[in-house]
């Protein structure tokens, strides 16, 4: 299949498409919504219908998470030993971080689970969350699909390959940066996270109330 082929069949059939595209931002934070914007120059897809189901897809997801943390986080704690100290982890993040990390962890791979069932963990008030992730959330759609129909209209301009290659570098760059930072953080935030760990324990071992 060559390229005009594929950008035909896209158009053909975007309804199905934007479906994809939203079923992915309720599963992940990658890198789909900037492809999105770089097809949409060739005017396969429209830039703002991408940026609004890519929206309403990444706030779907993030409320499934905290809903998760919060009523099912004693559960996950209980029943799943190995992933306990990540979420305690992500809870002590939101405590101490969160007018930093909820407008910005999408941008973090890896981190969409974590944040999202770190903030229902967390002591994090539901609205709050709310006004914080929808921030976040709208940032980081826009971002992405303008990224993309940036590179895409780089690509008509110049040279198709070497906005090809730009576009590589800066998700290299974005992923480089978003490692390094996510170290830091963790080194940061692992004493909190023991002591979150620590008081859930705790809390389990409590004798039940007759």
């Amino acid at each position: 299949m060559t390229v005009e082929e594929l950008l035909a069949w896209i158009s053909q059939y975007d309804v199905w498409v934007y479906g994809l595209l939203m079923a992915y931002a309720i599963a992940k934070t990658g890198p789909l919504p900037m492809v999105a914007g770089f097809v949409s120059t060739a005017g396969a897809l429209q830039a703002p219908i991408a940026v609004a189901v890519v929206l309403a897809g990444t706030l779907i997801g993030s409320q499934v998470r905290f809903a998760i943390g919060r009523r099912g986080s004693s559960w996950l704690f209980e029943r799943f030993p190995g992933f306990a100290p990540w979420l305690a982890l992500g809870a002590a993040g939101v405590d101490r971080y969160q007018r930093l990390l909820l407008p910005l962890y999408r941008f973090s791979k890896g981190t969409y689970s974590l944040i999202g069932l770190g903030a229902g963990a967390s002591l994090l008030p539901w609205r709050r969350f709310v006004l914080l992730d929808s921030a976040g959330a709208l940032l980081w759609a826009t971002a992405s699909v303008a990224l993309g129909a940036a590179i895409g209209q780089l690509g008509h301009a110049f040279d198709p390959r070497w906005a090809a290659y730009f576009g590589l570098g800066l998700l290299v760059l974005g992923m480089l940066t978003a490692a390094a930072f996510g170290a830091r953080l963790k080194r940061v935030l692992l004493p909190l996270a023991d002591e979150a760990l620590l008081a859930a324990k705790s809390r389990r071992a409590r004798p039940m109330p007759a």
